[in-house]
């Protein structure tokens, strides 16, 4: 550990205390001056940060922990830092982050955690740390995002994931406020499950990119609200269920580029977008009856023909990346499916009689006309 020399007069300057690769076990909270503003305790050997570790170092503004053999971070561990602006915990094999690990960090702008284990972070991991602009999380492989994991955080400037998420529980980002970018990338879901956005609210750009997403169940976005752009670029989607975007949601434009959807709604009306500012271009979705379900449905903002001049098929396999007004749709019939839901109450008497008297004249052949 090295302590700066102490200065006197009005031109003393604030040095930073460095405890770099010292092999320390524990954090040495007693042998620091109280006055200190910038600590460095990398690539040391605590495993663990216990429950208020720092307490007593009030004017801390700079922590950087880089390349120490963490493990555990526990709740409250940075309890009493009110003046920490930047944290840095680095090239750790840090596995998870605890519920409250991060809690109570009141003043913190940046918080550094890319290039450890992160496999999941835990529900209120950051509550009561309202001001941090930016969270960095690259290089982790991070699974899972459980139930309010980012509650209680407001204006962050850029909250960007790292690759892989297989993931996103409802509500995860409930209670993220004041957003500039959320960025969700190369993501591996089975499905973009119901309420996954719900309670996050005035945000800039929201992206949804070059993921596979799975189904896109009927409430994913239900709770969001107040996004000036909503990005769904260059996903595969295996099915939509529904795509529900109310006025309520207050979301200023979509843009649902270059995406590859495998099954469409059962029904035009499952796509129904109240948006400012709609575009739907370099799409792939199917060119058999399904077509007729997308080219009836809020996606076409504006004709339909303009509409199949910037969308592409991708099935069946004899369009597969053909524009859509390669194909006739005047000759392509509807979903059978369809068309029976759409007349259940009127039609159900029709199609479930006529099989019934078609068995009993099979059954009884002979005697059923003596």
């Amino acid at each position: 550990m090295h302590l700066p020399f102490p200065e006197t007069g009005n031109s003393a300057k604030i040095l930073p205390v460095l405890c770099n690769t010292g092999g320390l076990k524990d954090i040495p909270t007693q042998q620091l001056p109280q006055t200190v503003e910038e600590l460095s305790l990398t690539k040391n050997n605590f495993p663990i940060i216990k429950g208020d570790a720092f307490a007593g170092l009030r004017v801390l503004r700079k922590l950087m922990m880089d390349g120490n053999n963490i493990s555990t971070i526990r709740p409250f561990a940075f309890r009493g830092l009110s003046r920490l602006r930047e944290l840095s915990i680095q090239h750790t094999p840090l596995p998870f982050i605890e519920k409250f690990s991060f809690a109570a960090l009141q003043n913190v702008s940046v918080l550094l955690l890319a290039n450890n284990k992160i496999r999941y972070i835990e529900g209120y991991s950051f509550a009561g740390t309202s001001n941090i602009r930016v969270i960095l999380l690259s290089n982790n492989p991070l699974l899972r995002i459980q139930t309010h994991a980012f509650s209680g955080l407001t204006n962050v400037v850029h909250l960007i994931f790292p690759y892989g998420i297989r993931t996103i529980e409802p509500d995860a980002f409930d209670g993220l406020q004041h957003v500039g970018l959320l960025k969700l990338t190369y993501m591996d879901l089975s499905s973009l499950q119901s309420y996954t956005f719900r309670g996050l609210s005035y945000v800039h750009s929201l992206n949804i990119q070059e993921s596979d997403l799975g189904i896109l169940e009927r409430a994913a976005f239900a709770g969001l609200s107040h996004v000036e752009r909503l990005n769904i670029l260059n996903n595969k989607i295996d099915l939509i269920e529904k795509l529900f975007l109310r006025y309520e949601n207050n979301i200023e434009m979509l843009r649902f580029h270059g995406n590859h959807v495998l099954e469409a709604p059962r029904h035009a009306r499952d796509i129904n977008l109240e948006v400012n500012s709609i575009s739907a271009i370099d799409n792939h979705f199917p060119c058999d009856c399904q077509a007729h379900n997308v080219l009836e449905s809020d996606f076409v903002n504006g004709t339909i023909s303009d509409f199949q001049k910037r969308n592409f098929c991708i099935s069946p396999i004899e369009y597969n990346g053909k524009l859509m007004n390669l194909v006739d749709f005047d000759l392509v019939a509807r979903c059978h499916d369809n068309v029976v839901q759409d007349n259940l109450g009127s039609g159900v008497i029709g199609v479930f009689t006529l099989p019934t008297t078609l068995f009993l004249i099979l059954l009884f052949p002979m005697n059923f006309f003596q």
